[in-house]
């Protein structure tokens, strides 16, 4: 299944672009800054690469965010889920 969406954070605006499999109840997922947008110290219009597995006990998909341009790199937890009427994210810096 193909997943897109677009958004906004404290770094810019982006979309997103990935793919889930119903098989493994895994997401993989690319969010791509667009430059100029939002912190122009930290938006260099680079990609976030997030990889997510479903959790069943705590009904959320959980994983890790990395990111590697020519000024930073790093990677932490990332949380997806569904309240009913939004979905919500959770992320580390």
């Amino acid at each position: 299944m193909i997943i897109t969406g677009s958004g906004s954070d404290d770094i810019g605006t982006f979309t997103i672009n990935g793919i889930y499999s119903v098989e493994t109840r895994r997401i993989g997922l690319t969010k791509t800054y667009r430059r100029g947008t939002g912190n122009q110290l930290e938006n260099l219009g680079h990609q976030v690469i997030i990889q997510l597995t479903w959790n069943v006990q705590n009904d959320q998909f959980e994983g890790k965010w990395y990111v590697q341009t020519s000024k930073y790199h790093g990677e932490n937890r990332f949380e997806l889920k569904f309240d009913g009427q939004h979905i919500q994210t959770v992320y580390e810096k």
